[in-house]
């Protein structure tokens, strides 16, 4: 994975048309990084749970947007740097 996403902001979580934000862009790496589907989307949920987002199934990221913005950034951060599911999981726990 190599591309560099924009910082993401609390108001983006708030935001409705416009430029794509870059967390939507985050997601859709993680999730074909886990490997698309179901297990992409569950790997996505584990990445930004090790990463600092502390909602349940039922939280937007507009509930808590300062935890979900910090925990969007770290991985932002990451992403970059690793090429499987377990270096991301190595580098979040590290």
């Amino acid at each position: 994975m190599a591309k560099q996403h924009a910082e993401v902001q609390q108001d983006d979580f708030m935001k409705f048309g416009g430029e794509r934000p870059s967390y939507l862009d985050i997601e859709d790496e993680l999730m074909a990084l886990g490997g698309h589907g179901v297990t992409g989307n569950n790997f996505k949920k584990e990445v930004l749970k090790l990463a600092g987002w502390t909602g349940g199934a039922l939280t937007t990221y507009a509930q808590r947007p300062a935890v979900a913005c910090n925990a969007f950034n770290k991985v932002r951060e990451i992403l970059p740097k690793v090429s499987s599911p377990d270096e991301l999981r190595a580098a979040l726990k590290g």
